[in-house]
């Protein structure tokens, strides 16, 4: 998985991530993406998954964040990496 540089959604998925509680397995949600050969910014990818665990609890379907996800990111993420990082927040960050 090639670097992702994600500040453009994390910044908006801020608000987002701070005002949700943190039911996140951080650690095992970094872990997994840096298993998979992801490096960045911590903060900006918890934002990230935040911002995606707030987009399934409201029904968003996972097309829809996937594309934001591409759109906002500063390296044009490629879809089958947007999508690892769409399972790694759903499985270890979103609590279910």
């Amino acid at each position: 998985m090639k670097k992702l540089l994600i500040t453009g959604i994390a910044a908006a998925g801020l608000g987002l991530a701070l005002a949700s509680p943190a039911y996140a397995d951080q650690d095992s949600f970094i872990t997994t993406l840096a298993n998979d050969g992801w490096h960045g910014p911590v903060d900006a990818a918890v934002a990230l998954g935040q911002h995606i665990c707030s987009d399934i609890a409201a029904g968003v379907p996972q097309a829809t964040t996937l594309q934001t996800i591409s759109d906002n990111t500063t390296d044009g993420v490629e879809p089958k990496d947007a999508a690892f990082f769409y399972s790694a927040a759903s499985s270890q960050l979103c609590g279910h």
